[in-house]
């Protein structure tokens, strides 16, 4: 299958715009979900996406990222049901990873614990990021939706960066620690 993935900014009212907020509501839970408005406005900032992707005329899925000098930060990653299972989300990771290839790329997501509800869909995320070259990291981020385990592309991750990195995103208004594993 050959993608050919295209990434459109999400603008107020657009056709974008209801597609990746529909998406992004059933995509996240809500306790882990920053309010879509607070989305839109953290993409007015140059260096903030909020962006819908498509192959050809087809809506894909989302991506909300951030970067600075070396590193980008991916807050929301999430592929439309309909075309999940046929390799976009990692077409979408490994597109920024060409696009970027100086740059360190980080996210989160809800740690591994056997105890948790859905713990089968936890490992299977994981193991996607890891089939995609990312690797935990010894670190945490920890915020009021929960704690989230840091994965990295390389081995290069500082907390510094990515604490930084948050702040100017949200504008200083994003609650969060980062502590070690």
């Amino acid at each position: 299958m050959i993608f050919i993935l295209t990434f459109k900014n999400v603008k107020w009212g657009t056709k974008n715009y209801f597609k990746v907020r529909k998406l992004y509501l059933g995509a996240f839970p809500k306790n882990e979900r920053f309010p879509f408005v607070g989305l839109l406005a953290m993409a007015l900032q140059k260096r903030v996406n909020l962006q819908a992707v498509y192959d050809h005329d087809n809506f894909i899925g989302l991506i909300f990222w951030t970067y600075a000098e070396k590193i980008i930060y991916i807050g929301y990653l999430a592929v439309d049901p309909v075309w999940r299972g046929k390799g976009y989300g990692s077409q979408i990771l490994n597109s920024m990873k060409q696009r970027y290839s100086e740059k360190e790329i980080v996210l989160d997501i809800e740690p591994v614990i056997k105890t948790a509800k859905n713990y089968s869909q936890r490992l299977n995320r994981l193991s996607f990021y890891k089939r995609n070259g990312f690797r935990l990291t010894k670190s945490n981020l920890v915020d009021e939706g929960g704690h989230y385990s840091i994965l990295s592309s390389d081995g290069s991750f500082k907390k510094s960066n990515l604490s930084k990195l948050l702040e100017r995103m949200s504008f200083n208004c994003y609650k969060f620690k980062i502590v070690s594993r």
